[in-house]
């Protein structure tokens, strides 16, 4: 019973939080354009707070005091691999010199890199809190489901700002966030040999999204800096921000 549970929940947090999500797609292409714009702000909202208040102390606590120094330097060293990983897509889209790459034409790799490592983790989550027991299985499910809908939904702001068409962006959000799945189904078979792991995953999501929201998306704000613009980009980082907080003192905790 375990095992379905398990799957159900999987398949909402993914496949369903990105379909609730993609209903913005159904606005035609001029209104989409005039929300993109708040659909990052918002994003960056959620990503700070999903990294700083959710992810870092989940690592930090799931590791332990003795591990808390490793678990920051794995912070650390995932933005940095961020920043070579970007530099790499940089290179192979531009070979000239004078070529000018912007934040946004980067950020949709970066987000659907980070996005798959979360999503992966979710899955390994949501196995554990199953073979716990199922309460806390059902709880932690809905927990990844309602944070996960406010997410998806800025992620396919930031596709669409990259350049990607509905579709597209509807498609390879479905396949990065299609890592719940499998790795519920590995977690729930051999859960005991990977839940050491678990702690760095979160920390490397944590530097995926501070990594995305400083370096790619904020720039992009700056952009529109005109007191009307800054306002309203100010109020949808602070909505992003509490919504995500309100969350995170409510639902309960993953792990």
């Amino acid at each position: 019973m375990e095992f379905w549970f398990i799957l159900l929940f999987s398949i909402l947090g993914s496949i369903g939080a990105i379909s609730a999500a993609a209903i913005f797609t159904i606005f035609n292409e001029d209104r989409q354009k005039k929300l993109i714009t708040s659909l990052i702000s918002f994003a960056i909202g959620t990503l700070l707070t999903s990294a700083l208040i959710g992810l870092i102390p989940e690592a930090l606590n799931d590791a332990g005091h003795d591990n808390e120094k490793l678990v920051m330097f794995v912070v650390l060293g995932g933005i940095i691999i961020l920043f070579f990983l970007e530099k790499i897509i940089i290179w192979r889209k531009c070979q000239d010199n004078n070529c000018e790459i912007h934040g946004h034409e980067v950020a949709g790799p970066m987000i659907l890199l980070g996005d798959a490592l979360h999503n992966f983790t979710d899955g390994l989550i949501i196995a554990a809190a199953f073979l716990l027991n199922i309460t806390t299985g059902f709880l932690t499910g809905i927990a990844v489901i309602l944070h996960e809908i406010p997410q998806e939904t800025g992620d396919f702001g930031i596709l669409l700002h990259s350049g990607y068409s509905r579709k597209k962006a509807y498609l390879y959000n479905l396949l990065s966030g299609s890592t719940t799945i499998p790795a519920a189904i590995v977690g729930y078979f051999i859960f005991d040999s990977l839940d050491f792991i678990v702690p760095y995953m979160l920390a490397l999501s944590a530097a995926s999204f501070l990594y995305i929201a400083l370096s790619d998306l904020t720039p992009e704000l700056h952009k529109k800096w005109g007191l009307r613009h800054t306002v309203s980009q100010l109020s949808l980082i602070i909505l992003g921000i509490t919504v995500i907080y309100i969350m995170s003192l409510f639902l309960p905790h993953t792990h």
